[in-house]
């Protein structure tokens, strides 16, 4: 027995459900030539079904989640409150025909079932007629044949076939909308990242980066040479924008990680494209500490730590499926790809043990230098460590501690001058 789901894009509040049994789906005479049988066809006819349905996006899913009653309950109390009853059988001939079955016919999902078929027209999915392609995207069947005979549906399960449709006219606007929304995002969210020294000279209210690739963006803000705004105000204007829309400028970026998952992030009015690191709330009491590390390394941003940028709380919730629901990110700069992707020759070797001995002369060991925490940074030249969840700080003096000497010998403007000239 397989269940089948399905929310209406126009009614979030009812749950439909099909309930089939794949032994009477094999049966001959019930499905035609080229009806999926079998639960293995039935559940690919859905998947493909599913595959060509465009997603539903952030602000409906935030609207169905805001609207919807929540229902408050402890599953473990309510099962022990069910009372299980042994009913007795009643053996009749197709019973016994079942019973007496060999075991291959009896667990074979592939092979007929003795099970008897209720009287009347069988009311069919679109899964369990065809696999044929939709007429439109957004293609529902005519309420006319739901509507027929509203007694008959009682005593039967109720198939997607038979849910009710709203006039056309209802519903054109807002899908067309919602196809637009997820075609049109992944086309138009195409902005390159910014340089890790565009974002070094915002932090510290320098001039533009003239080899950042959104460089004439920046500039739209009046000051040819210097950038418009600052870190706190870039981070103030992320947050409001993502607060009123997460379908645009806003894009999940490759696989989740064990602490969060990383999306592309644009500034819709200045052109800024950085990471954001969104995670859910029951980790961000684990992932904030991140913000505090990176604080730690201040001096090391831009050339063994990517530039961070600050952190926000989102208003609403974004649903990345694998990661779950995502309420805060922080915000930094685009640090490369993993190091794992690269042939470690002896030139990347020596610049993760560079950067690694940076890091470490702040005090800061990072307890989990996989290859997916280690990004090669070709913009400067320098491997860039990033997920800093799980580090410890080192409480010991600084002049105990690892490099120490030769950092107390670097001046500040030494150091941002070296960072320079390896850009």
């Amino acid at each position: 027995m397989d269940v089948q789901l399905w929310v209406p894009y126009d009614d979030p509040t009812t749950l439909y459900y099909h309930l089939g049994d794949p032994g009477i789906y094999g049966m001959a005479g019930v499905a035609g030539p080229g009806i999926p049988r079998t639960r293995i066809e039935r559940t690919l006819c859905l998947c493909l079904m599913s595959f060509r349905a465009p997603l539903r996006d952030q602000a409906w899913r935030n609207a169905a989640k805001n609207g919807l009653p929540k229902w408050h309950t402890n599953f473990d109390s309510d099962r022990a409150q069910i009372v299980v009853v042994e009913l007795p059988r009643d053996l009749d001939v197709d019973d016994a025909n079942s019973e007496s079955a060999s075991p291959e016919q009896s667990t074979s999902e592939y092979l007929t079932s003795s099970s008897p078929i209720t009287s009347g027209p069988r009311v069919t999915t679109r899964a369990a007629a065809s696999c044929a392609p939709l007429s439109g995207p957004y293609h529902h069947e005519s309420s006319s044949d739901s509507e027929a005979d509203p007694t008959a549906s009682a005593g039967r399960k109720r198939g997607f076939s038979q849910v009710t449709s709203s006039p056309p006219t209802q519903r054109s606007a807002p899908r067309a909308d919602r196809q637009g929304n997820q075609t049109g995002q992944s086309r138009s969210h195409d902005a390159p990242y910014c340089t890790q020294k565009c974002l070094l000279g915002l932090q510290l209210g320098g001039t533009l980066d003239p080899k950042c690739p959104n460089s004439e963006l920046h500039m739209l803000g009046g000051r040819a040479d210097r950038h418009p705004i600052g870190t706190t105000d870039l981070v103030k204007i992320l947050k409001v924008q993502l607060d009123q829309d997460l379908d645009h400028n806003c894009t999940p970026i490759g696989p989740c990680g064990s602490s969060g998952a990383p999306f592309k992030i644009t500034c819709a009015t200045f052109g800024y494209t950085v990471v954001g690191k969104g995670t859910t709330s029951r980790l961000w009491g684990e992932v904030s500490r991140e913000a505090d590390v990176y604080r730690v390394l201040q001096r090391a941003q831009g050339s063994a730590v990517p530039v961070f940028l600050g952190a926000i709380n989102l208003a609403q919730t974004y649903f990345l499926h694998g990661a779950g629901r995502i309420r805060h990110m922080l915000l930094m700069g685009w640090g490369g790809e993993s190091v794992g992707h690269n042939t470690l020759d002896k030139a990347i070797q020596l610049a993760i043990h560079q950067s690694v001995k940076e890091i470490r002369s702040f005090g800061v060991v990072h307890q989990d230098l996989r290859p997916d925490n280690i990004l090669w940074n070709a913009e400067l030249e320098r491997a860039l460590i990033i997920d800093f969840h799980l580090c410890t700080l080192d409480r010991r003096p600084l002049h105990n501690r690892p490099g120490a000497l030769k950092r107390l010998r670097c001046g500040r403007e030494e150091r941002h001058s070296k960072r320079v000239r390896v850009v």
